[in-house]
């Protein structure tokens, strides 16, 4: 019914004298014959094909911004550019940080120099502290000898004279040459140091009156032998209590000049900590000078990846300011971001290859599925499918090698004009994707042509003459494109050369 309809209102348009124009500019007269191209028109099965819209963009895109606030002094690049990465793109200027590096190193080796000196401190207390501890101890070794001779020399002094006391007493006499002469030694040495500077005073005062103890316990011994020789009187017992008693009290001096040259052995302890401290405040400043050494890498700012300038925000002579974008870059492939309803999504395979098209450059690509990203739009319910470009990159370059040639007396009276086969990110893109497969009837598009939105064909009768035929086109395909309506499986079309054929030209296929 609807193929009839189509005749009728072709033979209604041919009646009224409002013929199509044609391919050729005058029409044949009828009963020629013209030899041209011919088709039976066939069934085909042919993929469903859904066409989604979108932007194209590269993979990587970033908003370049300083961390530090500064004066820009140079600005490497400009839009179009295409840098490398790691290339320097923005320059601040580094004195303020410099300053600040060179600050954080004096602050490193004064710390360096504390460790030292809280080192030697050390050492030097651990030595002293380490003598005085000895000879503290050999004092208290011989202020008790000195005890025992005193409390000897009082029991001889009590209980008398006698052969066996007389000869104790000289022992007495021997042991206490002894020891005076032990503590002469000790004071020289003592003195000596002190006058170097090794030893405090306390300890020469301590060995003067060490010394001077055994100088007394000596003379007490020699009095005590001349007693046991004499016989005992009332004054030499007197005399033998009261060594008795300092003996006692060298003991407890001793004893307790012990006890402090221990005490003062913990201040080792004490300078270890300092050591400690001084070693955490070199970690401190080393800490602070990679710090500001980090904040000076910050006054130059290079380039993250390969790609190119897209955007420049600033100049030389502004102020740069933590967050404030200065370049932006792009880089990576070009994909084309197409939005998908959601009722495609399940015929969408990640890695599959679908066409493509970008209507500025009037050029086809082969797009391949890279991502689908899984969080879609609540309101349209539409899903973001991201298809990398093939050659699409080489293309791009087209437009900076243009722009490289142009010098910048140019560039300021006029940009350049980027040539049709470049392309730029948010350019607009179309792609295909399968959804499925139908039977349907295709034509060649050279077989096909239009006058006032409607579309004619020339279709061959049983005669092989060739009458006009108003046909309803839908997608194409490649060379072919779909017949909706007008046409129908076994007719005879004329394939090409439509400029040579007239509506009733009997045509001789070739």
């Amino acid at each position: 019914m609807r193929t009839t309809n189509v005749i009728l209102m072709a033979a209604a348009f041919l009646a009224a004298g409002c013929k199509p124009s044609m391919p050729r500019a005058a029409t044949a007269e009828q009963g020629r014959t013209v030899s041209v191209p011919v088709e039976t028109i066939q069934p085909v099965v042919g993929p469903i094909e859904f066409e989604a819209t979108g932007t194209v963009r590269a993979r990587l895109n970033a908003v370049l911004s300083s961390k530090v606030m500064g004066r820009v002094v140079s600005v490497e690049a400009r839009e179009g550019d295409q840098v490398g990465s790691g290339a320097v793109l923005v320059e601040l200027d580094p004195r303020e940080l410099s300053a600040g590096v060179d600050v954080a190193r004096a602050n490193l080796r004064a710390s360096q120099a504390g460790v030292d000196s809280a080192r030697t401190a050390r050492d030097m207390e651990a030595k002293t502290s380490g003598a005085k501890i000895a000879q503290a101890e050999a004092t208290v070794i011989q202020s008790k000898a000195a005890l025992l001779a005193a409390q000897s020399k009082l029991d001889l002094a009590l209980a008398g004279p006698r052969t066996q006391e007389r000869e104790q007493a000289h022992l007495a006499v021997v042991q206490a040459e002894s020891s005076l002469k032990l503590a002469k030694i000790n004071l020289d040495r003592i003195s000596g140091l002190t006058s170097q500077g090794a030893m405090p005073q306390k300890d020469l005062d301590q060995a003067q009156s060490a010394y001077d103890v055994a100088l007394a316990q000596r003379d007490s011994a020699v009095q005590a032998e001349k007693i046991a020789q004499e016989g005992t009187r009332s004054e030499d017992i007197r005399s033998a209590r009261e060594g008795v008693a300092q003996a006692q009290a060298a003991v407890s001096e001793a004893e307790a000049n012990l006890a402090g040259a221990k005490a003062a052995a913990l201040q080792t302890r004490v300078r270890t900590e300092e050591v400690r401290s001084a070693q955490a405040q070199v970690s401190q400043s080393d800490a602070a000078l990679r710090s500001a050494v980090v904040s000076l890498a910050y006054s130059t700012i290079t380039a993250p990846f390969a790609g190119s300038i897209v955007r420049r925000a600033v100049d030389p002579g502004a102020m740069a300011t933590p967050g404030s974008p200065l370049l932006s870059i792009e880089g990576g492939d070009l994909r084309l971001e197409a939005s998908v309803p959601e009722s495609v999504l399940p015929h969408i395979v990640l890695g599959e290859t679908v066409k493509a098209r970008l209507d500025a450059i009037d050029r086809d690509f082969q797009g391949r599925v890279d991502e689908i990203v899984p969080d879609g739009d609540p309101t349209s319910h539409s899903f973001i499918v991201k298809l990398t470009l093939s050659d699409a990159t080489g293309a791009r370059s087209a437009l900076s090698d243009l722009r490289s040639r142009v010098s910048d007396s140019d560039r300021s009276r006029s940009g350049p004009a980027a040539p049709r086969s470049s392309i730029c990110s948010g350019m607009f893109g179309r792609a295909l994707f399968v959804t499925g497969h139908e039977q349907r009837i295709e034509a060649p598009k050279t077989a096909v042509w239009d006058r006032e939105g409607l579309h004619y064909v020339y279709a061959l009768n049983a005669q092989g003459v060739a009458r006009i035929r108003i046909v309803t086109i839908g997608d194409p395909h490649g060379d072919r494109v779909t017949i909706l309506s007008g046409l129908s499986a076994g007719d005879r079309i004329v394939a090409s050369g439509i400029e040579s054929v007239s509506d009733g030209m009997t045509v001789t296929p070739r």
